[in-house]
């Protein structure tokens, strides 16, 4: 297990840094009818941006709320019965509870589950506000990384079109030049140009789906969740009534209010993978950490104020030895 466990992250990496090489090199040697100077100040800077934002998901990673000391669980069972809570500013803020009231806590990990947390399957271990298990990275997409994720897609689809036109003029001019009756066809640009023609296609497809979750502030997880807890209510029999509309309480009212909590509030921060400055703003405070997050304006005065109530509560109803265990000093998570 432990020499495997290498070989299943490298492999995936090490295949899509070659892509991008042997494309590039092929595009540099194979293509004469468009000047070099030309190919050199569109694919290599595009090539460039595309490895190192696909090398920040990577190293960033999704984040974890075992990256908080004090999330972790120090007594299962009493977690599990209420007798021991969740540090404070998660119980005050989480929205996401259990069918019996209860907060969400991690039976392999050992951790409470912030809003929007859920723990993966592959990777063994809880991720903050998990998107999706991206098998090309060997990572997880999630809180900390999933900006830097939807940048690589945009960049990956822009490289793929670059890519796909420049193949398509040097294969267009051998043909209608007639050369094709007195040579064979270039087999690896045509490799080239079909691979280009694949990945655009399905990019670019993943690309506008990603930027659609985005702008409604859901992640994939979330969509299929939905779905599900819908499909239950009908086979319940259950004619809907108030909850016929069920909303996301974590979209902010607009698609670009949705796109700016993820991506920034300037252009820079939208087309290159740096930081946010709301992310550093945040940095030494427990707020966009991925273990709480904001709800939609209409809601949060309500949702809060009835958390916050509840909170205090069951803090006055827990026995005291549970509670000086479990002291607040972590941030929030999400969804399992």
């Amino acid at each position: 297990m432990t020499e495997r466990f290498p070989v299943t992250k490298l492999f995936p990496r090490c295949l899509t840094s070659c892509l991008y090489f042997w494309t590039a090199y092929i595009m540099m040697t194979r293509i004469h009818q468009i000047q070099r100077w030309f190919l050199a100040i569109t694919v290599i800077p595009t090539l460039a941006i595309a490895l190192y934002t696909y090398f920040k998901v990577v190293s960033r990673g999704p984040g974890s709320p075992l990256d908080f000391s004090d999330l972790l669980v120090h007594d299962l069972k009493a977690a599990e019965n209420g007798l021991e809570l969740p540090p404070e500013y998660m119980s005050k803020r989480c929205v996401t509870l259990k069918h019996d009231g209860r907060f969400r806590v991690c039976q392999t990990c050992h951790v409470w589950k912030p809003d929007r947390c859920h723990h993966c399957s592959s990777c063994d271990i809880c991720i903050l506000k998990m998107d999706h298990h991206c098998p090309w990275f060997a990572e997880c997409t999630g809180f900390k990384n999933q900006k830097f994720f939807v940048q690589f897609l945009i960049y990956t689809t822009f490289y793929a079109f670059l890519v796909l036109l420049d193949s398509f003029y040097e294969l267009g001019t051998w043909f209608n030049s007639g050369s094709f009756t007195r040579e064979l066809i270039d087999f690896h640009l045509l490799g080239v140009t079909l691979l280009a023609i694949a990945v655009f296609i399905s990019v670019l497809a993943f690309t506008i789906f990603s930027i659609y979750q985005v702008c409604k502030n859901q992640t994939t997880i979330e969509v299929y969740g939905m779905r599900r807890y819908r499909r239950d209510l009908e086979i319940m029999n259950d004619s809907y009534g108030t909850n016929k509309r069920l909303e996301n309480v974590f979209d902010l009212g607009s698609s670009m209010a949705n796109w700016e909590d993820l991506m920034g509030t300037s252009w820079s921060e939208w087309i290159l993978p740096i930081e946010t400055y709301k992310y550093k703003k945040s940095k030494h405070t427990k707020d966009e950490k991925g273990l709480y997050f904001d709800v939609r304006p209409d809601v949060q005065d309500r949702l809060l104020t009835s958390r916050g109530l509840e909170d205090r509560l069951l803090r006055r109803v827990t026995p005291r030895p549970s509670m000086e265990n479990n002291r607040p000093s972590v941030e929030i998570i999400g969804v399992n």
